[in-house]
C-alpha cells in the first residue's frame, strides 16, 4: 500500500508593489513538500542524511487545546501522572536507574518506559510537579554514566549487555534536551556511543528485544549526529547497529511476528534510508507495513490484529491489539511522515481514542 497523496500548499502573492494590502491566493499542488533547501528555524538532518520532509518540533512547541487538552490533563490526574504512587518498577529504594553504578532492582525497561510519556507529558502540559519529579530519574541517569561511557544498569546475558532499556533511555534524554537545552545530554551520549562503537560485534545486539529495537538505537546516532560538528564517525557506528539489528529488508517474511517489536521496527530500513539513499531500504518498509496487514486485517484505528504475537487463523477485524503496540505505531507512523513526505499518520487521532484513560 502505497500512501502517495496531494499535499496542497497555499501562499499568498501581492499584486503588485504599490497595492501591497491586494493579494491573490495561488494554490499549487504537489506531491511532497520541498527538501532543496534546509530548515534553518529547527534542527534538521545534516549532510550526507537525506533531507527530511517534516521536521519533528521540540517537545513543548505546541501547546494542546479543546479535546486533546483535556485527554493529556486525564492521562496527567490518572495513572500515569500517579504511577509512581503505586508502581514497585518506580519504588525509589534500591532501584537500579538511581543507582551511581547500576546495581538494585528494576534495572530493565519497565522506568524508561514510564519515564518516556511522563516527562512529556509535564512539557507539553508545562506541570512542575511532574518535570521535577522526572528530573529525579533523567539526573539519576546521566550520573550514572562510568568512565568507560556505558550508564545505567548493567544487565548481562551470556556474558553480553542487553542494551535495550538504554535505548528507551536515551528517548528520556532526547526529549529532556530539547524542552532543557542541558548540554550535559550531547556530552553524555557521545561517550555512551563511543562505548558502543568499540564494542566487539559479536556481543552488540544479541539479545532478542534490542536485537529486533535497533533501530531505536540508529535514531538516537542520527538525533546525535544532527546536533554535533565534527563526529562523522557516528555514521560508522550507525552501519555497526545496522548490521546487527534483525534483518527487517526481507522480501516475504519479517524477523519475528510480535505486535510491538513488528509496530516499533518495520520502520527501521526507512530510517537507515536516510543514510543510504537506497530506495530498497525505504520499499522494505513500506513492504512491511503491507505483510502485516495482508496476513492479519486491519482493526478498527488503522492496525493490525495481534495480542502479544500475530497468530495465524485470528485476523478478524474484531481481533484485538496490544495497547503497546497502538503507541509504538503512533511513533513509527510520525518518523516515516517525516522521512517519507506521505502520510503515515493520517489515522493516528483514531488510535490515541481507543487507548483507555485509567486511574489509580
Amino acid at each position: 500500500m502505497m500512501f502517495y497523496k496531494s499535499l496542497i500548499v497555499a501562499s499568498c502573492l501581492s499584486l503588485s508593489i504599490l497595492n501591497p494590502t491586494k493579494a491573490i491566493e495561488e494554490v499549487t499542488n504537489v506531491s511532497r513538500p520541498d527538501t532543496s533547501a534546509s530548515n534553518k528555524h529547527y534542527v534538521s538532518n545534516r549532510k550526507p542524511l537525506r533531507s527530511a520532509y517534516f521536521v519533528k518540533l521540540p517537545v513543548g512547541s505546541i501547546q494542546p487545546k479543546g479535546w486533546l487538552r483535556k485527554y493529556l490533563e486525564l492521562q496527567r490526574d490518572g495513572l500515569t501522572g500517579h504511577l509512581g504512587e503505586i508502581s514497585a518498577w518506580l519504588a525509589k529504594k534500591n532501584n537500579a536507574w538511581l543507582s551511581k553504578d547500576g546495581s538494585g532492582d528494576h534495572g530493565w525497561e519497565e522506568v524508561p518506559y514510564w519515564l518516556k510519556g511522563y516527562a512529556n507529558l509535564g512539557y507539553i502540559l508545562k506541570d512542575e510537579r511532574i518535570i521535577q519529579e522526572a528530573r529525579i530519574w533523567l539526573n539519576a541517569a546521566l550520573e550514572s554514566q562510568r568512565e568507560d561511557g556505558y550508564f545505567g544498569p548493567l544487565i548481562l546475558k551470556d556474558g553480553k549487555p542487553d542494551l535495550w532499556g538504554n535505548m528507551i533511555m536515551l528517548w528520556c534524554l532526547q526529549s529532556y534536551y530539547e524542552y532543557s537545552r542541558d548540554e550535559r545530554v550531547l556530552s553524555f551520549m557521545e561517550k555512551y556511543f563511543a562505548w558502543q562503537n568499540q564494542l566487539p560485534e559479536e556481543k552488540l545486539l544479541k539479545d532478542y528485544w534490542e536485537n529486533s529495537r535497533g533501530g531505536d538505537n540508529l535514531y538516537s546516532i542520527y538525533w546525535l549526529y544532527n546536533r554535533t560538528q565534527g563526529k562523522e564517525w557516528l555514521l560508522d557506528l550507525a552501519k555497526k547497529i545496522h548490521r546487527n539489528t534483525a534483518d527487517w529488508k526481507q522480501q516475504h517474511n519479517l524477523p519475528n511476528w510480535h505486535n510491538v517489536n513488528i509496530a516499533q521496527c518495520f520502520r527501521e530500513p526507512a530510517t537507515y534510508y536516510l543514510q543510504t539513499g537506497d530506495p530498497s531500504d525505504l520499499e522494505a518498509s513500506y513492504r512491511n507495513f503491507d505483510i502485516i496487514r495482508e496476513r492479519f486485517g486491519n482493526v478498527p484505528g488503522g492496525m493490525f490484529g495481534a495480542d502479544e504475537n500475530a497468530r495465524e487463523g485470528y485476523a478478524d477485524p474484531r481481533q484485538g491489539v496490544e495497547t503497546c503496540g497502538m503507541v509504538e505505531q503512533m511513533a513509527s507512523d510520525e518518523i516515516l511522515m517525516g522521512i517519507t513526505g506521505d502520510p503515515f499518520g493520517q489515522i493516528m487521532p483514531k488510535r490515541l481514542l481507543l487507548i483507555p484513560i485509567l486511574r489509580p
